[in-house]
This record gives structure tokens, C-alpha cells and sequence, in this order.
């Protein structure tokens, strides 16, 4: 499958002109205007698609994109089947990193319009006139921000270069092309080959990475559950839906941002769900993971409503049960078959 490399402003949602959220490291443009085309390039549209867009102006002359590079006819206006890698100055400052991508996305030759058809009431609102790149919504991921750092690109011949866009498949360069399989790895659901350091990657004092004293089995639950796409991930998301679709009747799914799910529960409760592939080994690492995801998930977006952590492994053991319990998070795993049990805070089972 072709790749193409988009590299646009930093954000942290990509979900609309906010001054809590502001595009940074985008060119003098997003500089003096405090905004981007980007700014939406990860909100789920009416239709369930998401619209994506890079700047392809320079000097006044707005640029095609040579498709043909990514397989397409000379006269082709669009190429189906590219997996769309979205990458940003960490912050708004080097060195950048993939921010998410669109698998099996559309690019387009020319600048799209939507001539004031917009796709969403939130295209409207912040008045994003145009696209390059569109992809179906199941198609999108946003990578959580503590995962960016680890997916960062380097410099130098055979990376991507000033332009906005990398053809990536096309690089010469050897370590250019372990990170670019890397990433394909990753959003197809294979073990990631990346080495390259994180942006933090602090020395202390003492000659030691920060953090090195975390324990070996912690680290390998980072390493194999979290700093990847794991295909489990999917598998279990996908089975709790299903529960929840045969539990709920007309279940309402909400859009996310960052989270994992959100949906609305018998009472009218709404619902935000972190999900986490599990072994035993594992189970208590992962709570704990899940637990810190969704602590920032509700300072970030204020959010007051019910937390719920999916995972993959019955929870036996009544300290597991306690730390998300008693700090106000619920627990859901399956008891059997394409069933789930979830206990709440204070709450009789349901």
C-alpha cells in the first residue's frame, strides 16, 4: 500500500480553533493568524468521514500532488488505498513526530472545495474551505500525546525535507526506511521496529536514564501494549460494542477525542471507556495505565460523567479490583461468551 507523509501544525486534538488548543510550529501563517487548515483534520464529519489538509501553497501558487508518484495515472484526480501519516513539530518544536495517520485514505491531485456544502457544523463554525485528503472515520487514529515522542523522524538526506509532503516509500535513505516500515507495522497492527529515542529522553545527574529504575515488568507492558497498535486492542473493543449493542437498546456511540469510546449507558449516564488487552501478568500494569489516560482525559476536557476501563482478563483479586474502585473508575471484562461483567464504584454489578 502507498504511504504519503504530511507534515502540519502541532496540536493536541485536532478538533477546532481553541485557545486551550492552538496550532503551533506551522509556519508564519498559523504564527500571525492563530490558526490552521489542519485544525479539524481529526473531527469525524456528518457523513462519517474525516477530511485532512497540508499546505501545498508557496509564494501565492497553490502545488498539486503528484499522485503518480503514489501510483496513480499521470491523469488520475485522486488515488485511492494510501495510508496518509500526519506528522508535527513535537509541540511546536523539532524534531517532529507522527501525530496520526488515515489508513486506506483518498489523496487528491488538486486542492478539494466544499463551496459551502461543510461537511460538519464545526467546518462551518472555524470556516476550513478545503481538503487534500480524505479518509472513512474507522480509518483514523490520533496517537495520545505521550506516545508521540516515540515516533519521532530525523534529519538529513532521504527524510522528509521542508515540503509539506514525504514520499516516503520512495527514500534511499537505510534508516529512513526501517522507521518508514516501522510505522506501517504499527498502524497494521504488527510489532513496531522503531529504536530511535523518545524527545525527552533525559539524562540525570547520575549518568542514568530518567525512569530507568521502573520495574522490568512494567516496562515490557509499556513496550508491548502501549508504545504499539495492538491487534487485541481492536478484537476487544469490538467485542464490547457488540455487548453493548444486544444490552442497550438503540445504544448511542459519542464521538471521541482521544478516548477510546464513549457511549450512553440504560440510565442516560454518559460513558467514556479506556480498553486494554490483558494477561494476567499484565492485568494491575494495565489498570494503572488506564487509569492515568483517563485522569488526563478528565482534566483536559472537564469531564464529569462515568470512566470505565475494558480489559481482557477476569479480575480476581480484590487490590486490582480497589485501584480503580476506589478512585472512582469502573472495571468491565468478559465473564463468557460475547458477554461482559462491569462492577461501578459504589454500585450493585450490572
Amino acid at each position: 500500500m502507498p504511504i504519503l507523509f504530511c507534515n502540519i501544525a502541532w496540536m493536541e486534538e485536532y478538533a477546532g480553533r481553541n485557545k486551550n488548543d492552538p496550532p503551533k510550529g506551522g509556519g508564519g501563517y498559523v504564527v500571525s493568524e492563530g490558526k490552521a487548515g489542519e485544525e479539524l483534520n481529526f473531527v469525524i464529519a456528518d457523513d462519517n468521514y474525516v477530511y485532512g489538509h497540508f499546505e501545498t501553497i508557496k509564494n501565492g501558487s497553490d502545488r498539486e500532488v503528484k499522485i503518480e508518484r503514489l501510483g496513480a495515472s499521470k491523469s488520475a484526480d485522486f488515488i485511492d488505498g494510501v495510508d496518509v501519516i500526519w506528522t508535527a513539530p513535537f509541540e511546536g518544536s523539532d524534531r517532529r513526530c507522527v501525530v496520526g495517520w488515515y489508513k486506506n485514505a483518498r489523496v487528491y491531485r488538486q486542492r478539494q472545495k466544499f463551496d459551502g456544502d461543510y461537511p460538519s457544523d464545526q467546518h462551518q463554525y472555524d470556516q476550513i474551505n478545503s481538503f487534500r485528503v480524505r479518509a472513512h472515520a474507522e480509518n483514523v487514529h490520533l496517537v495520545p500525546i505521550p506516545e508521540r515522542k516515540n515516533l519521532c523522524l530525523q534529519r538529513g538526506k532521504g527524510w522528509s525535507g521542508q515540503a509539506s509532503w514525504w514520499f516516503a516509500g520512495d527514500t534511499e535513505s537505510a534508516d529512513a526506511k526501517i522507521f518508514v516500515n516501522s510505522i506501517r507495522d504499527i498502524i497494521h497492527g504488527k510489532k513496531s521496529l522503531i529504536t530511535y529515542p523518545p524527545v525527552d529522553n533525559h539524562i540525570t545527574h547520575n549518568g542514568k536514564r530518567a525512569g530507568q529504575a521502573a520495574s522490568d515488568a512494567y516496562k515490557k507492558y509499556i513496550k508491548e501494549y502501549e508504545m504499539q497498535i495492538n491487534p487485541k486492542h481492536s478484537t476487544l473493543e469490538k467485542q464490547f460494542k457488540k455487548f453493548l449493542k444486544k444490552t442497550i437498546p438503540k445504544v448511542e456511540f459519542l464521538e471521541t477525542y482521544r478516548d477510546d469510546m464513549r457511549y450512553v449507558d440504560q440510565q442516560g449516564n454518559q460513558v467514556m471507556v479506556e480498553v486494554k488487552p490483558t494477561e494476567p501478568s499484565t492485568l494491575r500494569y494495565a489498570i494503572r495505565t488506564a487509569i492515568g489516560q483517563l485522569l488526563d482525559y478528565r482534566q483536559q476536557q472537564r469531564w464529569r460523567h462515568k470512566q470505565l476501563i475494558v480489559v481482557e482478563t477476569e479480575i480476581t483479586r480484590a487490590e486490582d479490583k480497589a485501584l480503580a474502585l476506589e478512585n472512582g473508575f469502573g472495571l468491565a471484562w468478559p465473564d463468557r461468551q460475547n458477554s461482559f461483567r462491569i462492577i461501578w464504584p459504589d454500585e450493585s454489578t450490572l
